[in-house]
C-alpha cells in the first residue's frame, strides 16, 4: 500500500513545486517545502480518507507546514535583526516562473492580482491555474466550500472591476 501511495504522491510533485514556489517565494525554499511535505505525507498517509482527494490533501499539508515554519522563524528573525520586523523578512527576488507569469499576464493583470487579498488570490490561483475543485481548495485553505465560492466570486468581481478601470484610464 505504501508503494502505491508514494507513487501517487510523487506524481503530484509538479503541483507541490508550483504551490511551494508561490508560498515560499524562492526555488530553494520551495524544494525544501516539497520534500518536507512528502515526508510528512508518508508519515500521515493513513489520515487520507479519500485517495481521490490526494492533491487537495497534499496542498493543505504543504500550506500547514509552510505556515508553521513561518511562524517559527519570525521570533528568531526579529531577535537577530534587533526587533525590526519590517526588515526581518526581506523581499525575495521573483522566481523565473513568477517573472515569466508577470510578463505573460501583462502589467495591468499582474497589478490587479497583486492587489487582491491573499486568500482570494490563492483561491483564484488554485482554481484557475492548478484546476483544483472547490472541495480541494477548501481543504488547502482550511475553510468551508462556501467560503471558497465567495472568495472566488469576490476575486473575479474585483479583478474585472480593476481591469475595467485600467481600460478607462488607457482610453480603450
Amino acid at each position: 500500500m505504501a508503494g502505491g501511495f508514494l507513487q501517487r504522491a510523487l506524481a503530484q510533485v509538479p503541483f507541490l513545486r508550483r504551490n511551494g514556489r508561490r508560498l515560499a517565494r524562492s526555488a530553494a525554499d520551495a524544494d525544501d517545502l516539497v520534500q518536507e511535505t512528502l515526508v510528512r505525507a508518508l508519515e500521515r498517509q493513513e489520515e487520507l480518507r479519500d485517495p481521490a482527494r490526494l492533491r487537495g490533501w497534499l496542498g493543505a499539508l504543504q500550506r500547514s507546514i509552510h505556515l508553521n515554519a513561518v511562524r517559527g522563524l519570525r521570533p528568531r528573525l526579529e531577535v537577530l535583526e534587533g526587533g525590526r520586523a519590517a526588515e526581518a523578512t526581506p523581499d525575495a527576488a521573483p522566481t523565473a516562473e513568477e517573472a515569466l507569469l508577470a510578463r505573460a499576464l501583462g502589467d495591468g493583470l499582474s497589478a490587479a492580482l497583486a492587489a487582491l487579498p491573499p486568500e482570494w488570490r490563492e483561491a483564484l490561483w488554485l482554481r484557475e491555474v492548478e484546476d483544483l475543485s472547490y472541495q480541494e481548495i477548501a481543504r488547502v485553505q482550511g475553510c468551508p466550500v462556501g467560503t471558497v465560492r465567495s472568495r472566488l466570486a469576490r476575486a473575479r468581481r474585483e479583478l474585472a472591476g480593476r481591469l475595467r478601470e485600467e481600460d478607462r484610464h488607457v482610453g480603450l
